[in-house]
């Protein structure tokens, strides 16, 4: 007889089902890892998009009466959306933190810090920061 036993077809079974359980993780894992590689790529753009919001605030020691709008209380903590998807449920939102701080004093410096803290599927707390060095406008 030219037949296959009870015993082999459940462990071809077994084998088949261990590849597709490897398979179907796999391919979970590389969607959870290119969602979050998507949202780390907006969470730094928000970030950046704060840092040119500093960047750009007037900050002239040269004028008369001086203008200073570098300041950390104009750039409070702003909650930004990060992804939405088509269906309008899902939505992943970030939080700016700003810090603004000075160096030096001769020559006028500030440090601008930019913090944006996002969560990732609820279980996992992220952070992208920018950080640059400003002069005032001459």
């Amino acid at each position: 007889m030219a037949g296959l036993t009870l015993v082999e077809v459940v462990v071809a079974l077994g084998i088949s089902a261990l590849a597709v359980a490897g398979i179907v993780g796999g391919y979970l894992f590389s969607i959870a890892s290119a969602q979050k590689s998507a949202l780390s790529l907006a969470a730094g753009a928000k970030a950046i998009e704060r840092v040119e919001e500093t960047r750009s605030a007037i900050w002239s020691i040269s004028s008369f009466p001086p203008v200073d709008q570098l300041v950390a209380t104009n750039f409070p903590d702003e909650v930004v959306i990060l992804d939405q998807n088509a269906a309008g449920n899902g939505i992943t939102y970030g939080t700016n933190l700003t810090q603004i701080s000075q160096i030096s004093v001769d020559p006028p410096l500030r440090r601008i810090h930019v913090d944006c803290v996002w969560n990732f599927k609820g279980i996992q707390l992220l952070t992208n920061s920018m950080e640059t060095c400003r002069a005032p406008d001459r």
